[in-house]
């Protein structure tokens, strides 16, 4: 029975830690670190200390990478934080885009993933920018800055997440 309640904390944190690939203000590798922490320290067979020390690395790599990009992004591009919340919403639609083509083919999914996490928050972006700055000029530039900062930001949350699911699946 505990075995079963670690799972579901496991489990809990490393859903959250995914979907926070998605949202930019839920430190994702935090809530992956804990998930594996957890399935460490309370499984029979955990992962090892070893993937543990991996994930909690790529978590502070992921959180400074991402302030620094962010911080440089902004530099040579300023965007709004509205903008950034479209990204977001953007991204939260193209989960449900990919979820929902499933069962179609590898070729379909791929267009779908790139629609649903490429190119979706870029149009989200530029929408708010453009109206923003009241220019589709100045919109364009704004959209690729918040863009590539999202891009960037998942990856990092995404190679931290992909690291403990493989470390629990190897190890299970």
């Amino acid at each position: 029975m505990i075995s079963l309640l670690i799972w579901v904390l496991v489990i809990l944190f490393l859903g959250l830690g995914f979907l926070s690939c998605f949202i930019n203000k839920i430190p994702g590798p935090i809530l992956v670190f804990i998930g594996i922490l957890i399935a460490q320290t309370g499984l029979e067979q955990g992962p090892g200390w070893g993937p543990v020390a991996i994930v909690a690395v790529i978590a502070i790599v992921a959180f400074i990478l991402s302030k620094m990009i962010t911080r440089a992004t902004k530099k040579m591009q300023e965007y709004s934080k509205i903008t950034s919340f479209a990204t977001t919403i953007a991204s939260l639609i193209g989960v449900a885009i990919v979820v929902g083509s499933g069962s179609e083919s590898i070729a379909s999914i791929i267009v779908w993933l790139i629609i649903g996490f490429v190119v979706l928050p870029f149009l989200f972006a530029l929408l708010v920018e453009s109206i923003r700055q009241k220019s589709a000029a100045l919109g364009v530039k704004s959209a690729i800055a918040a863009t590539v900062v999202y891009l960037t930001d998942t990856a990092l949350k995404l190679a931290a997440f992909a690291y403990a699911i493989n470390a629990l699946i190897t190890r299970a």
